[in-house]
């Protein structure tokens, strides 16, 4: 976690949040409820409703300055000094309430005694700012909240009144309050929690800390329990135990004793996306500025849960039938998550970016000099998927073609089952030692530098030799090619790269991991899933090694079958890179031809003076800017486990595909209001 990111996580949550602070409080008034119900219908309108005297009464303890203010400009200390009886500060404060929160009940507010006449057209008259500033004044006198007494001595200056006193019982409910069950509806619950055994809990209220009681509900006829997020019930096929995550649930449990309302789990999302905060630096932040003073510290443990809880009811509020997660009712947080993918991640691909189509990603087909006759509507739209990868992955077991999870994510190169077969095997001592020297702090700590300064020599350094880089536009090992023995199995296997493809808006369409790696064949391999039928299959596929993936698939035969109606193109940044002697690259894979061959590529513009200029008509880019903002990421990803990682990166690039679809339609609907009112004024 870097530094900013951290500092950016703080400015963020100190827009939402206020600042926890020590400074003097004043208590909450207490008169007698006689006297002040008295006081009311004594100087309001007889049919003023409950709401409108709260609204003035927590308008008044909300703002204790202006008790302060009210109430020095009331009496003069200094020769020339005008006394108010009535204040500015209250008069401007009665304009607010009646102009603003209070503007729809104002009649509520005045006797028939008052004589004030009050125009539907205007916001509020003198007569009534006079009128309600004076009830304002007798009613900060009724509740003892004057700073000064009648002689003008400051008594008590007024701090933030604390509400301790009318805090209310808070309990974390269900939200059903009848069996939903099949075979079983419209069935009471019943709660029958012992008094003595009910939990009290830390609720962690966006950036408060207070505490609450957990009840939650039995149905006697079939046995169900109904949690506040979850519901427990039995599965009438295996017979076992199941739990259901309420994807619309109010509430989330983090801990044994510590919950959380949708209001913090959001903001743990969003700062994650926003921020690429990680759990330890988010949880530090919130129990050092909001924890501390309720005593209650949030871990990283516990914001992880909320991460998790908060992204599933993202994606699952999403599904059309069962938007609720169904887990083993022992399920622990990494077995969650491994269903979430499962039963959710669609296979990497983005739900939301299904059948997505705008101006950046698609226009109508145009057509090169000699085929100006034909109609652009008798054609589908042209569009683009471009398709990148990013050497970030999760490893896996060690052992040569398996792709399992480790047994232990802290040190063991085995899944379970190969742990099992070579776990008790010698594991070649000399090798091992070694091994130990070369991965120990003190040398990764040397190798970054390393990389971060590769200029830098010191003398008693061997001479570096640069390492050969493979050129994008050079033929990459295939799968059997790539196979390595290996030497020792000191340490796990790890995935080659993370293949994205999106549109060139921006938008995600699926990930996947590569394995061994970015081969030409496991490229053709993931667009064939991405894009079964003929119909789904875009016009344009860019791809930093286009060439490549056109020539293997020419060679394999995809191309006659499958994308015969796409063209393979090289991003704009790679093309100038590729060998200017490779004769398919230039004539086929060509991002901007400027000779008019492709015009759904390459089109023309005026400028403000009216002079054409050539401009790409998609951004090849999409993907490089993409895993730019995934290599954020890469100080959380990791440290993550084969689940945790494909559930955290589905989720984050879930959220962003439906950010950037909103920001789309934002601006569409924008330009839209701007051109109706462009057309109200000709």
């Amino acid at each position: 976690m870097c530094f900013g990111s951290t500092l950016g996580l703080a400015c963020l949550l100190l827009l939402f949040f206020p600042l926890v602070s020590a400074a003097p409080t004043s208590p909450f008034p207490n008169i007698p409820f006689s006297e002040f119900s008295s006081f009311i219908s004594g100087t309001f309108s007889p049919d003023i409703s409950l709401a409108t005297v709260l609204v003035l009464l927590f308008s008044l303890t909300d703002n204790p300055e202006l008790l302060n203010l009210h109430g020095r400009q009331q009496h003069s200390k200094v020769n020339g000094n005008k006394q108010h009886l009535v204040s500015t500060w209250m008069k401007m404060f009665s304009r607010l309430l009646l102009s603003k929160n209070l503007r729809a009940v104002r009649t509520e507010l005045f006797h028939s005694a008052d004589h004030i006449y009050l125009d539907p057209s205007e916001p509020y008259t003198p007569q009534s700012v006079t009128a309600l500033s004076k009830k304002l004044d007798s009613l900060v006198s009724a509740l003892h909240l004057g700073a000064f007494n009648t002689s003008g001595k400051l008594c008590h200056r007024r701090q933030e009144i604390l509400y301790e006193a009318i805090e209310p019982l808070r309990l974390i409910l269900l939200q059903s309050y009848e069996c939903d069950s099949e075979g079983c509806s419209q069935y009471s619950l019943s709660q029958n929690t012992k008094f003595s055994q009910v939990p009290q809990v830390a609720l962690a209220r966006g950036a408060d800390a207070i505490q609450a009681w957990v009840l939650h509900g039995h149905c006697e006829h079939c046995g169900t329990s109904y949690y506040a997020d979850h519901t427990r019930f039995r599965n009438t096929t295996t017979q076992e135990w199941q739990r259901s995550m309420l994807s619309g649930a109010h509430f989330v449990k983090l801990g044994q004793s510590t919950w959380a309302d949708r209001t913090f789990t959001s903001s743990v999302l969003n700062a994650t996306y926003s921020f690429h905060a990680s759990t330890s630096a988010f949880a530090e932040f919130w129990s050092t500025s909001f924890g501390l003073g309720g005593n209650t510290t949030i871990t990283r443990r516990h914001v992880w849960q909320a991460f998790v809880s908060e992204s599933i009811s993202m994606v699952a509020q999403d599904q059309q039938d069962n938007p609720d997660l169904v887990v083993a009712d022992s399920a622990d947080i990494d077995e969650v998550t491994t269903t979430a993918f499962t039963q959710l991640g669609n296979g990497g691909v983005i739900q939301p970016a299904q059948d997505h189509a705008c101006d950046e990603c698609s226009h109508k087909r145009r057509f090169s000099t000699g085929e100006q006759h034909l109609d652009p509507d008798d054609y589908d739209p042209v569009t683009m998927c471009v398709v990148d990868g990013i050497v970030m992955s999760p490893t896996h077991c060690a052992h040569d073609d398996c792709q399992s999870p480790l047994a232990n994510a802290r040190g063991e190169a085995f899944c379970e089952y190969h742990c099992q077969v070579w776990g008790n095997r010698c594991r070649h001592q000399r090798e091992w030692t070694q091994y130990q020297e070369s991965h120990s702090r003190a040398n990764l700590a040397g190798v970054r530098r390393m990389i971060s300064r590769p200029q830098e020599q010191v003398p008693w350094q061997n001479p570096r030799r640069n390492a050969e880089v493979q050129a994008h536009d050079q033929p990459a090992p295939e799968d059997d090619d790539a196979i390595i023995q290996k030497a020792h199995y000191f340490g796990p296997s790890k995935y080659y790269c993370t293949e994205t493809a999106c549109y060139p808006c921006g938008a995600v369409l699926a990930w996947a991991l590569f394995d061994r790696s970015e081969s030409p064949t496991n490229i053709l391999h993931f667009l064939a899933s991405l894009f079964p039928t003929p119909e789904s299959r875009p016009t344009y596929i860019c791809i930093d090694k286009g060439c490549q993936v056109f020539r293997t698939a020419v060679v394999n035969g995809s191309f006659e079958t499958t994308w015969k109606n796409t063209r393979f193109i090289v991003d704009t940044y790679h093309y100038s890179n590729h060998k200017r002697t490779d004769n398919l690259c230039q004539t086929w894979c060509n991002p901007s031809p400027l000779d008019g061959s492709q015009p759904n590529l390459v089109i023309q513009e005026t400028d403000d003076h009216g002079d054409l200029y050539y401009k790409r008509a998609f951004n090849t880019q999409a993907c490089e800017q993409l895993n730019a903002w995934i290599a954020g990421f890469a100080g959380i990803l990791k440290r993550m486990t084969i689940h945790n990682f494909n559930w955290f990166l589905h989720a984050m690039l879930y959220l962003h595909t439906k950010r950037v679809i909103a920001a789309k339609a934002a601006k569409k609907a924008g330009q839209a209001e701007d051109g109706d009112e462009v057309a109200s004024n000709v």
